[in-house]
């Protein structure tokens, strides 16, 4: 689904694209604890899953290295289409006709018409996580915003970040050598020669201009290390 990265790595974000996540298709992984030179196993709850975060993110960061993954699959998967622009991209065919194959084209499909190749102008992907906020929350939300861009989880709503970013202005905004893509808000972009400090800051413009128009408060889904 053109999520980039490796196995190893996948568990540590429990990345995840269109409504589907790592753990949902995830048994257990191994690897090495660095504090008790040992090799052991952990399985789907002892890796504390959650929203772009695991146990490799909290307790265990800085202290494990993931040297095998194993997944469980299903012969028979039930397909999430709760994301519209996934939904309306199948519309074409009927519910008997999807396959896995089919679905996951047409992830990357959407995904490569919104995102920058890394290799030619610079960034990390989805730079911020997409806000929950509760199902009362969203119904007062929905009155104010009736084009609000969501996807329901569970007992929780989350809100589209690209679509907050964007109607503060950001799509396609640069300062200097940095900016917001124009195609995906969501995505900060170093159009060449930016420092990190650069970067981050017109993060935090993001941040607080959303935080002002919304009072939602974004948090990044990249791992900032200073």
């Amino acid at each position: 689904t053109a999520i980039p990265g490796t196995v190893g790595a996948a568990p540590v974000q429990n990345i995840g694209a269109y409504g589907v996540e790592l753990k949902d298709v995830f048994y257990s992984l191994e690897g090495y604890l660095l504090n008790e030179g040992k090799f052991i196993q952990l399985n789907k709850d002892e890796c504390e899953f959650s929203y772009r975060t695991s146990i490799f993110k909290t307790k265990l960061k800085d202290n494990f290295i993931i040297t095998k993954v194993n997944f469980r699959l299903s012969k028979a998967p039930k397909f999430n289409l709760e994301y519209k622009s996934l939904n309306d991209s199948l519309s074409n065919f009927a519910e008997s006709e999807l396959t896995l194959k089919i679905v996951s084209d047409k992830v990357r499909e959407i995904r490569n018409s919104k995102l920058p190749d890394y290799k030619i102008l610079g960034n990390a992907g989805s730079f911020f996580k997409n806000p929950e906020i509760s199902e009362k929350q969203f119904s007062e939300f929905l009155k104010k915003y009736p084009d609000i861009s969501y996807f329901r989880n569970n007992d929780k709503y989350k809100i589209s970040a690209g679509w907050l970013i964007e109607k503060c202005g950001f799509k396609g905004k640069r300062e200097g050598n940095v900016g917001c893509y124009e195609r995906q808000a969501l995505v900060i972009v170093n159009y060449g020669g930016a420092t990190g400090q650069e970067i981050l800051s017109f993060a935090k413009k993001i941040i607080d201009e959303v935080q002002k128009n919304f009072n939602i408060r974004l948090e990044p889904e990249v791992n900032i290390m200073q």
